[in-house]
């Protein structure tokens, strides 16, 4: 069965009176996003000359923005988000290489078998299916999406969930063992940061800037 439970998330108003005179940047409320990749992307804009502002967005929310041109770019997503029917480009080089982690509580069966388990409750982030490139009927386990990383590690260390399953770029790791927590990747993406199509030209530009950031840690 899956559940989709809604949670609101407060946003700015910046994007709700959007116009080309500020340039926002959308990004999800992970810990890794916001003390790493959002001051790299902060940093590699200054160096061509915007001064954008950020606004915290949910993982669905977030892309939809972006698509309808309410927010001009996102942080870092998986490059599978950009597709030839939306208006989303990826700019290189990427960020670092992530993967959709199956996280099991101590004393826990970690196996790729939970996932078709009807009996198992697994706490997931949205565009959990997407990411893996599932379609949400091929998985008996009991599925309940959550928009906010923090959330769903709260709810795995409470005990609320035995199981969850998160986006990493494996920073976290050494984190989830001294927890208890085993991990297995389920699939592995690249982590890139991605444009609105009507800023193509800042594509090039950004590239460079991008990758004399990660040269510079």
């Amino acid at each position: 069965m899956f559940i989709l439970l809604s949670f609101a998330v407060f946003i700015g108003h910046a994007y709700a009176d959007h116009d080309d005179e500020h340039f926002i940047i959308g990004y999800v409320n992970h810990p890794r996003v916001v003390n790493h990749y959002k001051p790299l992307i902060e940093k590699a804009y200054q160096e061509i000359g915007i001064n954008a502002t950020f606004e915290v967005v949910g993982g669905e929310r977030g892309l939809r923005l972006l698509n309808q041109e309410m927010t001009d770019a996102d942080v870092i997503r998986y490059e599978i988000v950009a597709t030839l029917d939306n208006n989303l480009i990826v700019v290189e080089p990427a960020l670092a290489y992530g993967a959709s982690l199956l996280l099991c509580a101590r004393g826990m069966l970690c196996s790729k078998s939970v996932l078709h388990d009807p009996d198992t409750a697994i706490a997931v982030t949205t565009r959990f299916f997407y990411n893996i490139d599932s379609d949400p009927s091929s998985l008996q386990a009991n599925i309940s999406e959550f928009e906010d990383f923090n959330q769903v590690i709260t709810l795995l260390r409470s005990g609320r969930f035995n199981y969850a399953i998160l986006p990493s770029d494996f920073s976290e790791n050494e984190i989830f063992e001294k927890a208890g927590i085993e991990y297995l990747p389920l699939v592995t993406h690249k982590l890139v940061h991605v444009i609105n199509k009507k800023h193509v030209a800042l594509k090039t530009p950004l590239s460079r800037a991008i990758a004399n950031q990660l040269k510079n840690q």
